[in-house]
């Protein structure tokens, strides 16, 4: 009977060591998983950024345009929807500031500008889109933008 109990008290012990292992090594693949995420990520915020800045430079010239640019142009914000819905499958939307206050925890202030009618913190402008999780609830970007800093002497 002791000898059952010492087995297995010892396979109890076994296990438990194992189930840690497998605990440990759940853990480091998921923390893998996690940053090899927020590198993609990071590279497709990057890209979508590069198609923002080809249309706002297609709507400056889109009057100039002849058929085939302005076919060109299409296809460029066909493509940058995709990647916005592509996105958006895993959860991944870009932020909106309906308040158009810049907050520490979504926003980082690549600049500041003095108004006369707007209060401090009020956003001027995005630079930089950010794009947040919204099954996670988690900052995968903060926006870059321009607030209002005025000067109280």
């Amino acid at each position: 009977m002791k000898e059952k109990k010492d087995f297995l008290r010892k396979k109890l012990i076994e296990f438990q060591l194992k189930i840690a292992d497998l605990s440990l090594a759940l853990k480091e693949q998921e923390d893998t998983f996690r940053s090899r995420e927020g590198e993609l990520f990071a590279g497709l915020f990057e890209v979508l950024d590069a198609f923002e800045n080809v249309e706002g430079t297609i709507k400056a010239k889109e009057d100039e345009m002849d058929k085939t640019a302005r076919r060109l142009a299409k296809n460029v914000r066909s493509i940058r929807k995709k990647l916005v819905r592509l996105l958006k499958t895993k959860d991944v939307i870009k932020m909106e500031f309906p308040d158009a206050r810049a907050g520490m925890d979504f926003c980082k202030v690549v600049d500041t500008r003095v108004s006369d009618t707007l209060e401090d913190e009020a956003i001027l402008e995005i630079v930089k889109n950010g794009y947040v999780n919204q099954d996670e609830g988690t900052v995968l970007r903060k926006a870059e933008v321009i607030t209002v800093l005025n000067e109280n002497l």
